[in-house]
Parts: C-alpha cells; sequence; structure tokens
C-alpha cells in the first residue's frame, strides 16, 4: 500500500511538472477553452503590425512602438500571458505582410466588407465620434447653422469637406493636417474645424493649444460621425480573434478608462450609442412595449405587475446603459406572449430562442444567452450522459417550445408529455408518471432550492445549449437595430454575474436550517474566543488601511506626473535640458541636440557654459546666480555657440526646479526670426528711402525756382526788392524744416526701440500715413481716414508703424494695377473700441482683393505674388509678426465688397485687433 501511494505521489509531480505555469488573469482563463489555452501556450509570442506615424494610435519614436492601439494590446498581451513582437514598417508593407502570413495581428484597422473577405474582425475597441472644434471662447454646442458665412478649416478628401459641402453658406479653407488647423483655428484665421474627438484632444494636449476646446459630436445619418477601430487577423488564425475579445471584455474598466485618459484627456465616452436615425425614432416613441414569459422563474417571471427573474436584470442593465423605457404588457402563459408579439399587443420578448424558423418570424438579435438543458428526476435515479438512454422513458416539457418538436423528430422512441407549467411537470416526477422533467438549468436549480425538502435532483444534461436572442416585429427595423445595440452593451461578465447572482441566491434556501443552528452552536465558541483579539486589530488594520490607501493615491499621483513630464520632455519641439547647481548637463531632449548638432553623450557631465561665447560667459554666470535667489527667469535672447562653431540666436527660459538643486532650461532656436526680422527692416528702409526722395523733390524744386529767380535778376542786373529777399529766405528756411522733419521721422522709425509704453494708437497710424505721404500721392492714391480719439494700449509706436506701412505699400503696390482712368484709388483707414477693452484697426482698399487660391499664404515668410524687383514676401510677414507676438494683438485678411459714395468696390480687408493698455 505504501508503494503505490509513493507511486501516485511520484506520478502526481511529475505530471505537473510537465505542465506550463502560464499566467492568464483568472477572470479571463475561465473563459477560454482547452483550444484557445493550448493556442496560447505554444504561441508564446505572437507578431504585431507598427507604424511610424499614426499619432496618437500607432506610431513610433525612436525604435519603440507607442501609441493607444499598443498600450492596450500590451495590456491584453500581458493579461494572456503573451509577448507582442512589432514589426514597424509604413502601412502598405504592413498590409501586404499581414495578407503574405508574416504578421500575426493587425490593429488599428477600420472594418469593410472587402477585407471581411479575408479577415477575421475583432469587437471595436475603440469608437472615434467626430465633433467641433472652436476656441475656448465660443459656445459649448455648435451646429452647422451657427457656422453661416463663417470660416471651416477642411483637409483634401476627408469626412469633414463632406459635411461641408452641404452647407453652401460656410467658407472651406483647405489644410494639409490636424496640426496646420489647429494652428489656423488658434490664430483665428478660421472659426472651427471638425475632427474626431478623441485625437484632437490628443493635439490639442501635446501642442499646449490653450484657446482650443472640443465642443459637441457631430450627429449625422448613416454613422458618418463614428470611426471604428478593431484587431483584425486572417481567417485562418480566428482564435487569435476569439482570445483577444474575450480579454478585451473582461479586462478592468478602470484600466481601459485610465489609458483613454491618458492619450485623449478626460470626457472621452460618448453620450450614445445610436445614430441619428435611431435616436430620432427613441425620440418621437415614448415607450417600448416588452412581453415576458410568465410563468420561467428565475428566467423569466411577473409579479406584482413587476418583471422578475435574470430577464428583469437584464432589462434594467438596459434601462441604466441607454435610458429606454420599457412598458410591460402582461400575458398569461407561452402561447399567449407569443401571440401577443405576432398581433403587435407587445413590440418585443427579451428571451426567445434563436432558430431558423424565428428568424423568419421575428427580428432576432445576437444571442445573449446560452443556456442548457437539464433533467430534473427522483434522487434514486441514475445519471445519464446522453438523452438516448431515455429511450422508451416518459419525459414531460412544457408546450409551446422548440424543445418538444426536436425531440419527437429526433428520438421518436421517448414519449413526450407536455405540460402547462413548470410546477405540473415536476409534481408528474414526484408521481412517477414521467421518468424526467426536461427544462433549464437556472430553473432547474431554483425549483430544487425551492422544494428543500424534495427528493429531486438534476440526473443529466442536453449537449445543445438554448441560445436565447431578443425577438422584436418584423416590419419595425430601426426597433431591432436599438436592441442590438442596447444588448451590445452588456458584456458577457455582467451577463454571467447575474446568472450567478440568481441560481446562488436560490440555492441558499435549500439549506437545513436545523443544522446550521447545530453547526453556529459548534463554533460560536471559536467565535467568542476571536472577538476580543478582533477588536484589537481592527482599529490597527483601520489605521494601515488608511495609510497603505494614502500612499498608493501618493505613488499613482507622482507616476501620473512622471509619465506626463516624461513625455513632455521626450516630444517637445522645444530644445530642453536639466542643469545641476554647477550648470552641467544631466538630460538633454533630442529637439535640444538636434537644434545644437550635437550627440548626448558630447554633451552629458559637461557645462552648458561651452556654449556660450567667451565674452558673454561672465554675464551668463550672473544671470544663472539671479536665477538661484529669484526662481527664474523667461524669455531672454542669447547667442550660442553649436557643434562645428555653429552660431544659433536662442531665446531661453530658466526655471529652479522643487529641490533647489537642479534647472530646468527650455531653449528655442530664433536664428531664422532673427534673420527674418534684420531682412523686413531693411526693406522697410528701402521703402522709407523711396518716400523720403519723393517727399524732398517739391522742397527742393521750390528753393532752386527761388534762387534761380533771383539769380537771373541779378545777372540782368534788375532790381532786387528787400521783401523779395525776405520772401526767399523764408522759403528757404520753411523748406528746410520740412526736411528736418522728414529726417527726424525717418531716424525714429529705424531708432532700435525695445521698450513697450502706453501709447496712441491714432500717433502710430498718422506717422505711417506720414512716412508713405509721398509715394502715396505719386501714385495718384486717396487715403480715407476714420480714427477714433483717445485708443491707447502698451506697445511700441515705431514697431506698430512699420506694420501699418507694410500694409498701406502692399495695398498701394495692388492699386498701381488699376487704371486710374477707370476707377479712383481709395485706402480706408478706420478704428473703434469694441467689446473686452479690445481695438480693430481696418484698413481696406478698392483694388480687387486677393486671390483664395493664396490668401491663406500671405503672411508666410517670402512668400509674393510680385515680381522679385517689387517684393520681398517679407512685408506682411513681418507685420502678423509684431501685431501677434510683439502686441498679443490678432490679424487676418479677406476680400470685402463695399459701398463708397454710391460706387461699389471690392477690395483686400487687413483686420487688426489689440488690447487696451
Amino acid at each position: 500500500m505504501a508503494k503505490f501511494l509513493l507511486l501516485s505521489l511520484l506520478l502526481s509531480f511529475s505530471f505537473a511538472s510537465n505542465q506550463v505555469d502560464l499566467k492568464i488573469n483568472p477572470n479571463i482563463k475561465k473563459y477560454l477553452t482547452k483550444e484557445e489555452i493550448s493556442y496560447i501556450k505554444n504561441k508564446k509570442i505572437i507578431t504585431a503590425s507598427n507604424e511610424f506615424d499614426y499619432e496618437p494610435m500607432d506610431f513610433n519614436v525612436e525604435g519603440i512602438a507607442i501609441g493607444y492601439s499598443i498600450d492596450l494590446l500590451n495590456i491584453l498581451a500581458k493579461s494572456l500571458d503573451l509577448q507582442v513582437e512589432y514589426v514597424t514598417r509604413p502601412w502598405t508593407q504592413l498590409l501586404k505582410d499581414f495578407k503574405n502570413g508574416k504578421l500575426d495581428l493587425m490593429h488599428t484597422i477600420y472594418k469593410n466588407s472587402k477585407r471581411e473577405e479575408v479577415f477575421k474582425f475583432s469587437f471595436p475597441y475603440l469608437v472615434g465620434e467626430n465633433a467641433f472644434v472652436v476656441r475656448k471662447t465660443n459656445k459649448d454646442t455648435i451646429t452647422f447653422s451657427d457656422l453661416k458665412n463663417k470660416k471651416i478649416g477642411v483637409s483634401k478628401g476627408w469626412l469633414e469637406e463632406n459635411l461641408a459641402n452641404k452647407y453652401k453658406d460656410i467658407k472651406k479653407l483647405y489644410f494639409k493636417n490636424l496640426e496646420e488647423k489647429l494652428n489656423a483655428l488658434s490664430l483665428g484665421k478660421i472659426d472651427a474645424i471638425i475632427s474626431d474627438k478623441n485625437i484632437a484632444r490628443y493635439y490639442i494636449k501635446k501642442y499646449g493649444f490653450r484657446n482650443i476646446k472640443v465642443a459637441n459630436d457631430i450627429i449625422e445619418e448613416n454613422d458618418e460621425h463614428l470611426d471604428k477601430y478593431y484587431f483584425a487577423t486572417l481567417k485562418k488564425n480566428s482564435i487569435l480573434i476569439s482570445i483577444l475579445n474575450k480579454a478585451y471584455l473582461n479586462t478592468n474598466i478602470e484600466d481601459i478608462e485610465n489609458l483613454q485618459k491618458k492619450w485623449f484627456g478626460s470626457g472621452i465616452i460618448g453620450k450614445s450609442i445610436f445614430n441619428f436615425q435611431e435616436q430620432k425614432y427613441l425620440d418621437q416613441k415614448e415607450i417600448i412595449k416588452m412581453c415576458l414569459f410568465p410563468n420561467f422563474i428565475p428566467l423569466s417571471g411577473i409579479e406584482n405587475n413587476q418583471p422578475q427573474g435574470i430577464v428583469s436584470d437584464i432589462i434594467n442593465e438596459l434601462k441604466y446603459k441607454t435610458n429606454l423605457d420599457f412598458q410591460l404588457v402582461k400575458t398569461k402563459n407561452l402561447k399567449e406572449t407569443f401571440e401577443a408579439l405576432q398581433t403587435k399587443h407587445c413590440e418585443f420578448i427579451p428571451t426567445v430562442e434563436y432558430s431558423e424558423k424565428n428568424k423568419k418570424i421575428y427580428n432576432l438579435t445576437k444571442p445573449y444567452l446560452s443556456i442548457p438543458y437539464v433533467a430534473i428526476g427522483k434522487k434514486d435515479k441514475e445519471f445519464f450522459s446522453d438523452i438516448s438512454e431515455l429511450k422508451g422513458k416518459k419525459v414531460s416539457i412544457v408546450s409551446y417550445t422548440s424543445l418538444v418538436k426536436q425531440l419527437k423528430k429526433k428520438y421518436p422512441s421517448i414519449q413526450i408529455i407536455s405540460v402547462n407549467s413548470i410546477d405540473e411537470g415536476l409534481e408528474l416526477v414526484k408521481q412517477n408518471k414521467v421518468y424526467v422533467h426536461l427544462t433549464l438549468y437556472p430553473i432547474a436549480k431554483f425549483y430544487i432550492a425551492k422544494a428543500s425538502n424534495s427528493d429531486l435532483k438534476i440526473i443529466g444534461r442536453l449537449l445543445k445549449p438554448l441560445q436565447l436572442s431578443v425577438a422584436s416585429v418584423k416590419e419595425d427595423f430601426l426597433l431591432f437595430s436599438v436592441l442590438q445595440k442596447s444588448i451590445n452593451t452588456l458584456s458577457q461578465v455582467k451577463i454571467d454575474s447575474i446568472l450567478n447572482n440568481w441560481t446562488e441566491v436560490k440555492i441558499k434556501k435549500v439549506i437545513n436550517y436545523d443544522f446550521v443552528y447545530k453547526v453556529l452552536i459548534a463554533i460560536a465558541a471559536i467565535i467568542f474566543l476571536g472577538v476580543w483579539r478582533y477588536s484589537v486589530l481592527k482599529n490597527k488594520n483601520r489605521e494601515i488601511n488608511r495609510i497603505n490607501k494614502e500612499l498608493y493615491a501618493s505613488k499613482k499621483e507622482i507616476l501620473k506626473k512622471k509619465e506626463e513630464f516624461e513625455a513632455v520632455f521626450m516630444y517637445s519641439k522645444d530644445g530642453i535640458a536639466i542643469l545641476d547647481k554647477d550648470l552641467n548637463f544631466i538630460d538633454i531632449n533630442s529637439a535640444y541636440l538636434n537644434m545644437l548638432g550635437y550627440e548626448k553623450k558630447e554633451l552629458l557631465a559637461k557645462s552648458f557654459l561651452i556654449l556660450i561665447p567667451k565674452e558673454n560667459q561672465e554675464e551668463m554666470q550672473k544671470l544663472f546666480k539671479k536665477i538661484f535667489k529669484k526662481g527664474f527667469i523667461d524669455h531672454f535672447e542669447k547667442l550660442c555657440i553649436g557643434k562645428d562653431d555653429k552660431k544659433l540666436s536662442t531665446k531661453m527660459t530658466v526655471t529652479l526646479m522643487p529641490d533647489k538643486t537642479q534647472l530646468l532650461l527650455t531653449s528655442k532656436d530664433i536664428t531664422s526670426i532673427k534673420l527674418l526680422e534684420s531682412q523686413s527692416k531693411l526693406a522697410a528702409m528701402g521703402e522709407m528711402l523711396g518716400n523720403i526722395a519723393h517727399q524732398w523733390r517739391q522742397p527742393l524744386s521750390i528753393i532752386t525756382t527761388s534762387a534761380t529767380g533771383l539769380s537771373l535778376k541779378a545777372d540782368m542786373k534788375m532790381e532786387i526788392t528787400e521783401s523779395e529777399i525776405k520772401e526767399f529766405s523764408n522759403q528757404v528756411v520753411q523748406q528746410a524744416d520740412y526736411l528736418s522733419k522728414t529726417i527726424d521721422d525717418f531716424r525714429n522709425f529705424i531708432k532700435v526701440d525695445i521698450h513697450y509704453l502706453p501709447m496712441s494708437i491714432k500717433d502710430s497710424i498718422l506717422s505711417a500715413i506720414t512716412l508713405t505721404k509721398a509715394a502715396i500721392k505719386s501714385n495718384y492714391i486717396e487715403i480715407i481716414e476714420q480714427l477714433d480719439e483717445d485708443l491707447t494700449i502698451k506697445g511700441n509706436k515705431n514697431e506698430l508703424s512699420q506694420a501699418f506701412i507694410n500694409i498701406i505699400n502692399n495695398a498701394k503696390d495692388k492699386l498701381k494695377e488699376i487704371e486710374e482712368a477707370k476707377q479712383r484709388r481709395l485706402i480706408f483707414i478706420s478704428t473703434k473700441k469694441i467689446e473686452n477693452k479690445a481695438i480693430e484697426i481696418k484698413i481696406f482698399d478698392n483694388g480687387g482683393g486677393i486671390e483664395e487660391a493664396v490668401i491663406n499664404r500671405i503672411f508666410e515668410p517670402y512668400f509674393t505674388t510680385k515680381h522679385q524687383s517689387v517684393g520681398t514676401g517679407l512685408g506682411l510677414s513681418m507685420s502678423d509678426k509684431i501685431i501677434r507676438e510683439r502686441h498679443q494683438g490678432s490679424i487676418q485678411a479677406y476680400n470685402e465688397e463695399f459701398e463708397y459714395e454710391k460706387e461699389k468696390y471690392k477690395g483686400a480687408c487687413f483686420s487688426i485687433k489689440l488690447f487696451e493698455s
């Protein structure tokens, strides 16, 4: 006997040692088949797709696959004890490799009928909804009617272009990508865009657009506002999709929500699962009438005019998730329930067998409950494993169920006794009038538990389970669609929980309470002795739990902040570096290294001062000493030396970090901006010299003419009177003063003045008009002014004058193309105060306007429609920079039709907004 036991133990140990200990999440493993578990054990590693640049869903940074889809797949793989090997290639190559069997899995893929012929798709793991994106000053709810006569940003060939084309009053401006559209929206060049709101939130967060928000969803017919993302395999590998579906449906919902918040921010969950037509149908329909099978507890029943049983809990879940309102229509039995649906006294039954016959009569949703049939017999009967063993025996079944016909057809030797209720069938079993009663498993457990002293038990099980779905009237397809989507909101975990709840609760009723009392008395002494110990430990455990929760919350918050900082540090377009107290580099991001031309290892542990010219290093050290005292210095400009003596103009901000031992330095390359400013100033000076030449001609002509007259009289020995000499002197002095004032105006214009002080808008405009007056007059152009008094801002008069001069010169060049004989050449300049302490300045002309194809590009550096000898393309770019960056204002250009002195004109209008000091 001992040898036998020892041999058994050795065999058991040997068998156990040969098993692979898979670390599959238990909540998922219980839903996996043996075949699926075997697949995981043998597969171990799956190969999956990874694109280069499909942010934020699927992209690659420095050889690492990242994105929402990547993170989700990693979570699912970890819960299944699988490893993922990502293959990074362009999308077209990935799709080709996938079709050729070189990849196991594709993700972030849309489903269409052509792909479904070859691929097996998962449930959608993310539904992206298109929404309006506007500036934060707009209201939260936007419609297409609100965008009438406004500008919307679109990309060629995308959904938003199709949507905007439906509304002729909305003006479309085209951009290459979402980042360009968000920039234009932030700067006020457009009024709204349409985008997948998840992706829009990602880009807003990534690029720090603080004045933009995602507004309401766009509800359009045919689900045009939805983008669904799937996992996909080849059909021959569909077992992997089954495994991923089960893993996804049983993944903690908090993990999914945290993942969505990480990539898209808060507020991702959509408000409705229904499309436009379905929502309209529900809005017009106050209630949906429902029938139930009345006597099938715990599956279905009615008590006090309220649904009871498993179906009741499922209906309540649907109400909670979809806000649907169901009204119960009472029936007496199974037959009457079906008749009520067929005559449309009610609109659906939630528990109808999914069969080909029923599909011809009703609209059936996909099955959501799979329940086995079992046999209830007396305890003295042996368990049977196949229903064929009941040959020649009597079996009772509730009439009007499909099982009756199925058994009569397949097993004619079994005597079927139809009964009106389960109670009637069980009574026949007790009286030995039938061998067993066949019913569904939950119903069997309920009735056995109900009869606590009964000698009944489950003695067999049918192999084929009953598939239950929701049946609705055939003619109402929209109702079917609503019910199907409602059922789709229920996870298998929730359905299993409802089933277990009803079976477990009822089992408790079969407990023999006499036995329970004896057990309770037996353990009462143990409980009593444990009370004192429990009371001592209770308070300590409560305190420990509180501390643990606080530590966990703090750790979670710290990790979150760490991840956010690392993301900003890694992906920022600006250069970022961390320095120690001796100004040595601790860490440097890739943007800063690219700016300077260094490799990371070349700068680590070296002093930041090696990037500063020697003559400026002492000054920079003093600046850093101030930072350690003050805490930060922002937006100061310094010359830096990159690799190979590359000189860079940079704008830096340095902040003392909380630990007081490290500095955070951000740096932006402004070399091109400095070059642009220099070139723009030179171009403006050229314009000014031309203006001075125009303005000097008339005074010099007057002086020359007067001098020539006096000289001629002297040569002819004519008398020159004292009054003539005085008149000549006065003219010379007067014209000399005018010339001197012109020189002063020019000197003020070119003077470098970086101070921003309270100043008059009117004075700045008049200065610009004075400096361009000669060129304007020589081209027969009229300037019509309408300038309000006492409009002041904090700004730089010379810079604003330069901005206005560039716009006036632009109008002048356009007006020169118009023949003077055909129409007057006009420039209008007006100022006025508008809401929120803002000042609007309008400069427009009657030159015919700017071509629509280029109007969005006129503020780009070096962009010009003029000949190279006439324009550099820097003037309007510099005006845009002066107004937006240096005076925190806005500028936009558009074509406008107007009427002046009963004549109709069209021209370009530049609208500038500045804010009062």
